[in-house]
């Protein structure tokens, strides 16, 4: 479902986490797959607001600054927690 798109903003937040700076690239095709991804679950009636951590943490990277590693670790946590949903939706 949505899994494959949160795959790269977790994965861009959590080389944040360990201090290391993503291209800017990255973190643009990262908001953008976070952006498909919210538009996808609300399209299929889903809440996404276990997105706006992994949302916050991009948008401090965008504007140049790197997240708190706390922000990180609740951003790469909450977009797991939604990658579970997803996968427990599809098995439905």
């Amino acid at each position: 479902m949505h899994n494959d798109l949160l795959e790269l903003p977790q994965r861009v937040i959590a080389f944040a986490r360990i201090g290391l700076r993503p291209s800017p690239a990255d973190i643009e095709a990262a908001i953008r797959r976070l952006d498909q991804a919210e538009s996808s679950m609300q399209a299929l009636g889903h809440s996404a607001i276990g997105l706006q951590p992994a949302r916050a943490a991009l948008a401090s990277l965008r504007w140049g600054h790197l997240p708190h590693r706390d922000a990180c670790v609740s951003a790469v946590a909450s977009l797991a927690a939604v990658m579970a949903q997803g996968i427990a939706l599809e098995d439905a």
